[in-house]
Order: C-alpha cells, then structure tokens, then sequence
C-alpha cells in the first residue's frame, strides 16, 4: 500500500474563505441588493402606486436603499445606528403591508354567500393563505427579508479582523 506524499493532501487556502466574516457581509449585502431590485420589480409589475397607501413600499425601498449605500461607504457607530433604525422603521412598514393585504383580503371574503357562518379565525385564515382576495399577502414580507439582511450585515465587521 502506497501513501500519499503530504504536500499533495494540503488543502489550498482560497482567497474568499480567508477574508471570511468580510466576505459574509459583502454577499449579505448583495442579497440586500437582489431584495431591492426584486420588491421593486414585483410593484412595478403590480402597478403597486394607485393610491398614498401603495406608496409606502415605494418609500421603504428608497430607504432600503439608502441603507445600503450607508452600509457599503462606512461602519461608523453613528452611521451603523442610522442604519439599523431604516431597517426598523422598514421592518414595521412590512409588518403593516402584510396587515393590510390581509384585511383586504378578508373584506373581499364578504362577497361570498357563506362569509357569516364562518368563524373570524377561519375567515382570516383564509384571508390570510388568500383563499379569499387577490392581495397577496406574504409580498411585503420581501421588504422584512431585506430589512433583517441588513441588520445581519450591520453586525458583520466591515474588514476582516487580519486587515484584509
């Protein structure tokens, strides 16, 4: 039986894994971005700006972005609160967007002939898992994802801790 000469079974050290929580936060923020992009696509295709309301999200995505941009030029104390408080405020928009898909959705369930007999649990069960309504309901929970992706990075150190 033959061994293997030990300068073959060395691992090479690749350049991504050795910046490693740097790296983490760099793809963490490109997922961010891909959030942005994606929310505002949906809403563009949904036509998402008939009403004050409907802008909202709009808002949330000009601050997602600023958010951004804040956390990509710099990690300062300062800067790194502001961040996590647009990623707050974001993360409550969210929380009303889903409140309000579902209320419509459940308001839409009156036109049905049965809508009374049902309990209020089923009824916003089913205006929740849009059985009844067109609003779609988990949508705004993309502003959510990009918001709770943000502050995941905002705890990640700019630079690795060697320098690089």
């Amino acid at each position: 039986m033959t061994s293997t000469p030990p300068q073959t079974t060395a691992r090479p050290v690749h350049r991504l894994a050795s910046a490693g929580p740097a790296a983490l936060r760099l793809g963490i923020l490109a997922l961010v971005g891909i959030g942005i992009v994606g929310a505002g696509l949906e809403l563009a295709f949904e036509r998402h700006w008939n009403s004050p309301v409907q802008l909202i999200p709009w808002l949330a995505l000009g601050l997602l972005a600023v958010a951004l941009v804040l956390l990509l030029l710099g990690d300062s104390g300062r800067l790194l609160t502001s961040v996590r408080v647009i990623a707050v405020i974001v993360l409550l928009a969210s929380a009303y967007g889903v409140f309000v898909h579902v209320s419509v959705n459940r308001g839409m369930g009156a036109m049905a002939p049965d809508w009374d007999s049902l309990s209020p649990l089923t009824q916003w069960w089913y205006a929740l898992t849009k059985s009844v309504g067109a609003a779609p309901p988990l949508a705004p929970g993309m502003l959510a994802q990009s918001s709770l992706l943000l502050l995941l990075a905002s705890v990640a150190p700019r630079r690795s801790v060697n320098g690089g």
